[in-house]
């Protein structure tokens, strides 16, 4: 028996449908709790729930005891699911549960935080699932259907920053999940939120999902679960932007969509200024938010676009032009990022104003206006004149 086949078949590249060959390999290695899981779930497959149980929970005693605790916690769910656990038994679990070394992931706080009837109904509505590499998990744009653990494994997170949410505070564009992360935008409950992600398995990965319709029901049944589910997606973490970068959010915004190009200019000698053509949003005195469809601009000019992400500002001039008459107005980019609009990804600049008169900030606001069209939102005046 070659101990390296033993590789190939904890990552899924060889799947055994055999109890008896399957067998041979779990008295090969009897504390393999990865083993163990794969020889459990054929186990309930065929119905033998009892002995699935009891290979689940020697899965899950292995676990804890290496310090991995969602794995274990995991294949307690799953051993629950077999067979119905007393709750005596939970609550050994959840002492279990507090003694593990803390790895400060709200994943695991969530976990621990729960009650015996929480644990219960909850372990009761939970699907684990395996995804092979190079699966997309999630796209983006889809509506947030579920709440999934990262058992094991690891993803690729493209986060994008919807049009609208320019005052949160945002992940980073990409990012990497693994054992013990957790995703899916679910909250408010109330509400259909669309992704704002694109997440690809890159290795063989374990999920434990729960669909939102379940928790939704979870919550009725327990009041305080609810709040937990809030801490675990670190909502209240969340605030608005409160420095220079976003924008001179002193001056009053409106939401206005114009058509403008931008020139921005490069320290390269001799070099002619980058022109590009798109549109403005989120505009006041103080600056605008600039958005192009043209994401190929980047690669174009590679070295100039590394310098605004490494956090160069470079100077920029501002062009809205109507008719005959065209208004400049100099500044500089502060921010650099990718936005979706309208199921569409958007290249997205912030750009501050040098000190502008107040007669040609007025004339621009004016121009903009005439050219554009204003949505009046929370922060917009009743009137323009107010500007």
């Amino acid at each position: 028996m070659n101990p390296r086949l033993l590789e190939y078949i904890l990552n899924g590249n060889i799947v055994i449908n055999s109890l008896d060959v399957l067998g041979h390999w779990i008295k090969r290695f009897p504390e393999n709790p990865d083993l163990l899981k794969i020889y459990a779930n054929l186990l309930a497959v065929n119905s033998h729930l009892q002995a699935a149980a009891n290979h689940y929970d020697r899965a899950a005693q292995i676990f804890f005891k290496e310090g991995q605790f969602l794995q274990g916690a995991a294949a307690k769910m799953a051993q629950w699911q077999a067979v119905r656990p007393r709750k005596e038994e939970i609550e050994a679990v959840l002492s279990v549960f507090q003694h593990q070394a803390p790895d400060g992931k709200p994943a695991e706080a969530f976990w621990k935080s729960l009650t015996t009837d929480e644990l219960l109904d909850l372990c009761q509505s939970v699907e684990n699932v395996c995804h092979p590499p190079g699966l997309t998990v999630k796209q983006l744009g889809e509506v947030e259907r579920a709440l999934n653990f990262v058992v094991s494994g690891e993803l690729k997170e493209s986060n994008y920053r919807m049009i609208e949410d320019q005052q949160v505070k945002f992940k980073k564009p990409i990012q990497m999940l693994k054992a013990n992360d957790v995703f899916g935008v679910i909250y408010p409950l109330s509400e259909d939120i669309r992704s704002q992600s694109h997440i690809v398995t890159l290795k063989r990965t374990e999920l434990v999902r729960i669909k939102k319709e379940k928790i939704i029901r979870l919550c009725r049944m327990h009041p305080d679960l609810e709040a937990k589910i809030i801490d675990l997606l670190q909502i209240r973490d969340r605030k608005t932007f409160k420095n220079g970068s976003a924008l001179a959010r002193k001056a009053k915004r409106y939401n206005l969509t114009t058509p403008i190009s931008i020139e921005i200019i490069t320290d390269i000698d001799g070099a002619a200024p980058i022109r590009i053509a798109g549109f403005s949003r989120d505009l006041s005195v103080s600056g605008l938010c600039f958005l192009t469809p043209d994401n190929l601009v980047e690669d174009r000019h590679p070295s100039v676009f590394k310098d605004i992400f490494n956090g160069h500002r470079p100077e920029v001039r501002v062009i809205l032009s109507i008719e005959k008459m065209s208004l400049v107005i100099s500044g500089k980019i502060v921010r650099k990022e990718k936005v979706v609009d309208n199921g569409q990804i958007h290249l997205s600049f912030g750009i501050r104003f040098e000190d502008l008169p107040p007669m040609l900030g007025g004339a621009f606001f004016a121009l903009a206006q005439s050219v554009g069209v204003l949505s009046q939102g929370s922060n917009a005046p009743d009137h323009p004149s107010d500007q």
